[in-house]
């Protein structure tokens, strides 16, 4: 008569060997289950349709196979399937997490557009800005004061140094305005000189008062780029014709989560001709704002010129009055 064996004998290894092959084929098809299930912007719908294709071959009964074959096995190698479950479905999930950043879906272009055009602008400001001018011949710094009401009214006067206070910019609904206190002229500036420079620095005239929109004079995009190794979303905008721009491609790159621009570059065909770097993000008014602005010509890349706020309002009370000749000359002379 044959003897069985006792409890604490432990089955042949080829019969453990058995049931881990069996429990790793069905937490395979398990694993497969649960990585389907796993909601991925831009991936779901694709990955769910593919797994809906293999459930009607083999039915719904693999999940269940695999925890029977882990429930004949003895205690150690139930703990081993287990464990083998536990790992394969976590390498499924992360998989599926890993996806391409660009699989996922882009947000809506109007939106993105709308928030650059409105990024500083609000319904009113008022500011308070350093702008630090580095050049081959020297340094200089000047101190702003600016207030902007909607899309249509903004006034940037110069208060330091000395010689040049109450120099001012003014845009209206009519065009864009340069005014000199010590002569007390106003003198309008041309659409084609938009991208001349102002005082002497690195921003043009449109860079300081926004007189193009994103919106109305350019054709725009979105896509997913990747710089040293961080995820950005990108904005590249060409002009419409006889928008009144100087660069032909535009190129900003977003935070993916809040729009927050990073680094815009302009280019003349395919040569980059300055970039711009957005540091120092805070909190204004409930939005991320960055605080600091560098200016760099990619031909002198030892000049550049820096905006830094000292002092940012939004949505305050400004007075419509201050954007006409009068009110010109009421702020440029405090």
């Amino acid at each position: 008569m044959t003897a069985r064996p006792s409890g604490r004998e432990r089955p042949p290894p080829w019969r453990a060997a058995g049931v881990a092959v069996r429990a790793w084929r069905g937490v395979g098809r398990a694993a497969a289950d649960v990585a389907a299930s796993v909601e991925v912007p831009g991936l779901h719908a694709s990955r769910s349709q593919g797994s809906h294709g293999r459930r009607a071959r083999r039915g719904p009964g693999a999940g269940w196979r695999a925890a029977a074959a882990v429930a004949a096995a003895p205690a150690a190698y139930r703990r081993v399937a287990i464990a083998v479950a536990a790992l394969a479905a976590a390498l499924a999930a992360l998989a599926a997490l890993a996806a391409p950043a660009s699989a996922q879906p882009l947000p809506d272009l109007d939106d993105v557009i709308q928030h650059l055009d409105d990024l500083y602008r609000a319904s009113s400001s008022h500011a308070i800005m350093t702008m630090t001018v580095v050049r081959a011949r020297g340094t200089r710094e000047l101190t702003l004061e600016s207030w902007t009401k909607g899309k249509d009214l903004a006034l940037v006067v110069i208060r330091a140094p000395a010689r040049e206070a109450g120099t001012a910019t003014l845009r209206t609904e009519e065009g864009l305005w340069s005014y000199g206190a010590r002569a007390d002229r106003l003198i309008r500036i041309p659409t084609g000189l938009l991208s001349e420079s102002w005082m002497g620095s690195h921003l043009t005239n449109d860079d300081l008062m926004r007189e193009t929109s994103y919106e109305e004079d350019y054709e725009s995009s979105l896509s997913w780029a990747e710089r040293d190794g961080t995820r950005y979303l990108q904005v590249t905008m060409t002009p419409r014709p006889d928008a009144p721009v100087v660069y032909t491609r535009l190129a900003f790159l977003l935070t993916p989560d809040d729009w927050t621009p990073v680094r815009s570059e302009f280019y003349d065909g395919d040569r980059l001709v300055r970039t711009m770097s957005f540091e120092e993000v805070r909190r204004v008014a409930g939005r991320p704002l960055p605080m600091r602005m560098v200016v760099q010509p990619a031909d002198a890349p030892a000049e550049r010129t820096v905006i830094e706020y000292r002092e940012l309002e939004l949505d305050v009370r400004v007075d419509a009055d201050l954007f006409s000749r009068r009110g010109l000359r009421r702020v440029a002379g405090g």
